[in-house]
């Protein structure tokens, strides 16, 4: 099976398979949705367009969706690489489809159920016995482009090579993290999350804690989403749960079904009101006016929601302190102690599917093994040459360095800036090339902005301007650097994020990024070398949209229309491809005898491209889109991304640039609404807008 994954036939248009669609074609496959009619599937793939967050990378990648029925369209089966079959979760309707699509099959496609916990193996027994080496399920977590766990599920007679094949055209093509699972109740992730759920409200029964109380215990202090238990719950709509509940009980053994899988009686009188949570506004909790309240469930009445103050604050801590804690975890690590070797022989599978699946920071044998030794091994790339508190100069082998973040959101402060500074111009000699990269959700949230205000706000202009200089070596280092470095942004990449990724010779970017220059937000604008490199790549007037309306991309191929990548640069689907990628790109350009570029200039738009950039600043202020204070930071921006005035043609270097930057800059930090701003923001830890 040596042919790549180019064409998709997704069975459904539901809301799963239209957003499955959805996501197959932002990475350039061609896909057939269809649905019981044409119209159905159009509906679907219109639904896909408006969701929010979007499931498009761009509008326009949804043109690569043929909608169509499953009459008259059904042929686009035998040309498919892959059919993947996405109706609703019920046995009958899925066998009769499958059944149809059997025999039109192309002798190479594979053909999978997505489902998230009927057997496969029962699903498959009517099909041609030509068909079932290349049967088997999937299980795509909802919204597939942004949760990255799938589950694939191999029937008894599914070719080793088949299932090969699409785990890796899943992984490499669509991105995501793939873990196989047995042909189980629920398979993994939903196997254990549902036990960790329903356990989780046993125990609050028997200790006598609220809804309150458990969100507060089962959050970020497990290392859990901020939404917890309840929170999660009415957003995946109590139905759903209900569903899942009832799936266990009839497909678990006996004794363990008796014992925990079972339907709370409150959740029962839940239903019975049609409380479903976010879908009919109100389940475990209720918004009353601006008031948000919480379901006592013994009484079922509404009450204002109590807030709980924790006396710790991580996972150590709370399994120590707390009762219901510590039996929890007991009872989860012992429940997935004894479900290896029934839904994976790997406990390692289990800790990956909750991390992918169910957004956990450790799975249960990690967290089992934090909890025993202090926490789990480093999962390290390489070993580490030198470090300080925020940065560390990991060898990557084969003569590549990697600078790798560590600080809190890898937010670039003083050491980092000095770490990337000393490293590219003292120890240039070191390696052939450079990687700046890291494994953390997000690649860095920006420059130390706390540490800036609070210099600001202090009016230390002399650190302030120290400070500001020194972010710019450390951006033209990155630039200039005799060694090319290469940057592998994903996740939230932003301010000073992005404005390291702009310097590099090339970036390989995870196709989740989120970058922008977003510093106004603060009554600022870039001064790292932001607004100088956007004029120098895309040109005044589209620097000036980006910076000064904050944007932030939605994707990497957004980030490219919006000039922060390049033709050159490289968008990677899968997000622990990255840093491999990476590896591979500055070992390419060192191979090819690679030269820093020259310095750089701008050819000066003139007096007149900046008088129409502040024409349109002042309509809109004019029409009360915007402050007057936004007005005074527009103007600054445009001075700087205009060379200052100069005259039109005129080459401005950009080192002429960077002081425009730099004086722009410091003169925001005098202006008293930029003081109010920043006191805003240091107090509360929110921006102050207008």
């Amino acid at each position: 099976m040596g042919r790549l994954l180019e064409r998709v036939v997704v069975l459904g248009a539901g809301t799963m398979g239209a957003r499955l669609a959805a996501h197959c074609a932002n990475h350039g496959l061609a896909v057939s949705l269809l649905d019981l009619t044409r119209a159905r599937a159009e509906a679907g793939l219109q639904a896909a367009r408006q969701t929010r967050p979007p499931s498009f990378f761009l509008p326009e990648s949804s043109r690569l969706i043929q909608p169509g029925d499953f009459d008259a369209d059904l042929a686009a089966v035998a040309r498919a690489d892959w059919v993947v079959e996405a109706i609703i979760e019920e046995l009958a309707p899925k066998r009769e489809l499958l059944a149809r699509v059997a025999a039109q099959l192309g002798p190479d496609t594979l053909l999978t159920t997505n489902t998230s916990g009927l057997p496969i193996g029962g699903l498959g027994t009517e099909l041609p016995a030509a068909v079932q080496p290349r049967w088997l399920g999937t299980h795509f977590f909802n919204p597939p482009r942004y949760m990255r766990l799938v589950e694939v599920i191999p029937a008894p007679h599914t070719d080793p090579a088949a299932l090969a094949w699409l785990r890796a055209a899943i992984e490499i093509r669509l991105g995501k993290g793939v873990v196989q699972a047995r042909d189980t109740p629920n398979f993994i992730a939903n196997r254990i999350g549902v036990f960790a759920l329903l356990n989780t409200l046993r125990l609050m029964g028997e200790l006598g804690l609220g809804v309150e109380e458990v969100d507060a215990l089962t959050g970020p202090v497990l290392g859990w989403p901020k939404s917890a238990t309840f929170r999660t719950l009415d957003m995946i709509g109590l139905d759903t749960l209900a569903q899942v509940i009832r799936n266990s009980q009839q497909n678990l053994p006996q004794d363990e079904r008796r014992e925990l899988f079972q339907v709370p009686a409150y959740l029962e009188a839940m239903l019975t009101r049609s409380w479903l949570g976010d879908k009919s506004g109100q389940g475990f909790y209720k918004r009353i006016g601006d008031e948000v309240w919480a379901l006592n469930l013994e009484t079922l009445e509404y009450h204002p929601r109590r807030k709980v103050s924790l006396a710790y604050d991580d996972l150590r801590s709370a399994a120590h302190a707390s009762p219901f804690v510590r039996q929890s975890l007991d009872e989860l690590f012992r429940y997935c102690s004894a479900r290896v070797g029934e839904i994976t022989d790997e406990p390692e599978a289990i800790d990956q599917a909750m991390r992918w699946g169910y957004n956990w920071q450790n799975g249960p044998f990690e967290m089992q093994a934090l909890l025993a030794t202090g926490g789990p091994p480093r999962r390290g790339v390489g070993p580490e040459v030198r470090a300080n508190a925020a940065c560390s100069l990991i060898d990557l082998g084969d003569g590549i360095g990697c600078l790798e973040f560590h600080a809190k959101l890898n937010v670039m402060g003083a050491d980092t800036v000095a770490m990337i500074t000393e490293t590219l111009q003292d120890r240039a000699a070191a390696f052939d090339a450079w990687v700046i990269s890291n494994a953390a959700d997000n690649f860095s949230a920006g420059a130390d902005l706390l540490y800036l205000l609070a210099l600001i706000y202090n009016k230390e202009w002399d650190d302030v301007e120290e400070a500001v200089r020194r972010f710019q070596a450390m951006s033209m280092a990155v630039k200039r650097s005799p060694r090319p470095v290469v940057v592998g942004p994903l996740g939230m990449t932003l301010g000073g994020g992005s404005e390291l990724m702009l310097h590099a010779a090339r970036v390989v970017a995870h196709a989740e990024l989120y970058a922008g220059l977003v510093e106004v937000g603060v009554g600022l604008i870039p001064a790292g070398g932001g607004s100088k490199e956007m004029a120098l790549r895309v040109g005044p007037k589209k620097a000036f949209e980006a910076i000064a309306m904050a944007k932030v991309s939605t994707s990497a191929p957004e980030a490219r229309q919006m000039g922060l990548l390049r033709d050159g640069d490289q968008v990677i689907a899968n997000r622990a491809g990255v840093l491999q990628a990476a590896k591979q790109a500055a070992r390419q350009l060192a191979d090819a005898g690679y030269e820093a570029p020259a310095p750089a200039t701008l050819l000066a738009p003139g007096p007149s491209a900046a008088s129409t950039l502040e024409l349109g600043v002042y309509l809109m202020q004019e029409a009360g889109q915007i402050s007057e204070f936004d007005h005074a930071i527009a103007r600054r921006l445009i001075h700087v991304l205009c060379a200052g005035g100069a005259p039109a043609g005129m080459p401005v270097p950009e080192a002429t640039l960077l002081e425009l930057e730099r004086e722009a800059f410091l003169g925001l930090c005098g202006e008293a609404k930029t003081q109010a701003r920043i006191a805003h923001m240091l107090k509360t830890g929110k921006p102050l807008r207008n």
